[in-house]
């Protein structure tokens, strides 16, 4: 915010200044430091534009950006009182249930249409279906991925001709060599590497992960248990300011590509584009966890042993600080 004041009143001021140690600072921003596991998801580029548009400012906070290498190290930076609000995955919410010192705030996405099934040139299948008894290309045991992979084989019952996971790591350069080189005939990961294999003539998108799995709490938003008792009401703001945001995007679409191409390294216009258009209604407008997205990262954590099927989901996220309309 900027203030003007005449010279008269500065010099009031000043005078007040003689008889007082300090002024106080009404009009500063409170500063948030922002979190993101990894900088390649489409998922958390409200807060780049909200940063740009002006619209975290325009609610009194201003933005430290931080970025990560995974979920695991944005936990650890939490934990170590160096991050405020952190973006993450659903999954992120063992990390509270084992103690770390964060909350879930907000959904960002209940969608697991942000996720697909991407293939390379030379494979000739059309649906998921072509992938039974396929190898499928995980970041590795006991991941997300792997239990997606998991679940297409219970959905499509595929029993003994099951396709087969293989731990190839998160890194894009790992998962199109994994690929190219036949290790693996498909990779479960962002659909903006399926675009990006089709710009560049290495592959293409399968199909989406919501074509088995409708619901999921896939990217959420946390904070951690300082913030929220030294100041709740700038979570309360920053919360507000987030889905203000995601409401300015969806009318906002030239200014909405502008951004993720620039912030996203090797997201060209047509992937930021094409991204635009598959997702953007995929957005939660408020927040709200649903019951459906929950039981399903519940039976996550259960078939792949993070949690103990008598932990209790509601003790991981709080609703207390998303905006009242």
């Amino acid at each position: 915010m900027r203030l003007t004041i005449s010279r008269r009143a500065a010099l009031t001021l000043l005078g007040g200044a003689c008889a007082a140690t300090t002024i106080p600072r009404a009009f500063a921003a409170d500063k948030l430091r922002v979190g993101k596991a990894v900088i390649e998801v489409f998922g958390y580029i409200p807060l780049d534009v909200g940063m740009k548009y002006g619209i975290f400012a325009k609610h009194g906070i201003e933005i430290e950006e931080v970025n990560f290498a995974g979920g695991p190290k944005l936990a650890q930076a939490i934990t170590a009182g160096s991050v405020d609000i952190g973006l993450s995955s659903g999954p992120a919410m063992a990390y509270t249930a084992k103690g770390a010192p964060e909350i879930a705030i907000a959904t960002i996405t209940a969608s697991p249409a942000f996720m697909g099934l991407n293939v390379g040139k030379n494979f000739a299948g059309r649906t998921v279906d072509d992938l039974k008894g396929k190898k499928i290309g995980v970041v590795g045991a006991g991941s997300l991925t792997a239990w997606l992979v998991a679940e297409l084989n219970r959905v499509k019952g595929w029993g003994e001709s099951a396709a087969v996971p293989v731990s190839i790591g998160g890194e894009p350069t790992a998962e199109l060599a994994a690929i190219k080189t036949g290790a693996v005939d498909a990779t479960l990961g962002g659909v903006a590497e399926g675009y990006k294999y089709e710009e560049k003539g290495d592959g293409r998108l399968l199909a989406p992960v919501s074509v088995y799995v409708k619901e999921l709490e896939l990217f959420t938003m946390f904070a951690s248990n300082a913030i929220i008792q030294e100041k709740p009401d700038v979570v309360r703001r920053f919360l507000t300011a987030w889905f203000e945001t995601v409401a300015y995007m969806k009318t906002h679409k030239a200014e909405t590509i502008e951004v993720t191409s620039s912030v996203i390294p090797g997201y060209t216009k047509g992937v930021s584009t094409r991204l635009y258009d598959g997702l953007m209604t995929q957005f939660s407008m408020n927040g709200r966890f649903t019951p459906g997205s929950l039981d399903k990262l519940r039976a996550s954590f259960i078939d792949l042993k993070v949690l103990d099927p008598s932990a209790d989901m509601s003790k991981l996220y709080t609703e207390a600080f998303l905006p009242k309309t």
